[in-house]
């Protein structure tokens, strides 16, 4: 359990902030008053426009689930690359993922990052994210893709140490 601060969202804040060119600017300093006091009013209207989002500490929430790092478990016995074999079963090393459905892309993010997929393949992570252990031929199945596209998407989130495949899980 980790707890969240006020300063932790302004950290993130700050970080939302910098996709504004204003946010990145040199600071006026030796400006005159009126050109420091114009640069200072234009970072407050842009903050307080950002801390009024009904939304934000939701936006806060699913980031901080995103980068929530899980059990880091060995995908036993398969240590090198997960098979194209329909019995191996595929569970998340993190309860706290997030998946977000585009038009034309899947975004999961878990472990710490973030990984994007065709739409078609949204039936893959899905019951992942919800929680559950299933195995290859079954998510193939759902998502009416080839085992071999399943097992390149699960080894891309073994790879990064955001989901474990094995027979016994």
């Amino acid at each position: 359990m980790q707890t969240h601060t006020p300063t932790d969202l302004m950290t993130w804040v700050s970080e939302q902030l910098l996709t504004h060119e204003d946010w990145r600017r040199d600071l006026p300093l030796l400006a005159a008053p009126d050109v420091q006091t114009d640069a200072v009013d234009g970072m407050r209207k842009r903050l307080a426009e950002l801390l009024d989002d009904p939304e934000l500490l939701a936006r806060y929430r699913a980031a901080m689930d995103g980068q929530a790092v899980g059990r880091m478990v060995p995908s036993l016995p398969y240590i090198d690359a997960v098979p194209v074999d329909a019995g191996p079963r595929v569970r998340l090393t993190t309860a706290r993922a997030v998946l977000d459905v585009g038009e034309d892309a899947v975004t999961l993010s878990a472990a710490g990052a973030v990984y994007e997929f065709a739409r078609e393949a949204e039936a893959v992570p899905r019951p992942l994210v919800d929680g559950r252990t299933v195995d290859m031929a079954a998510l193939a199945d759902t998502a009416g893709l080839a085992l071999e596209d399943v097992a390149g998407l699960v080894q891309e989130l073994v790879a990064g140490q955001a989901a474990v495949v094995g027979s016994l899980l």
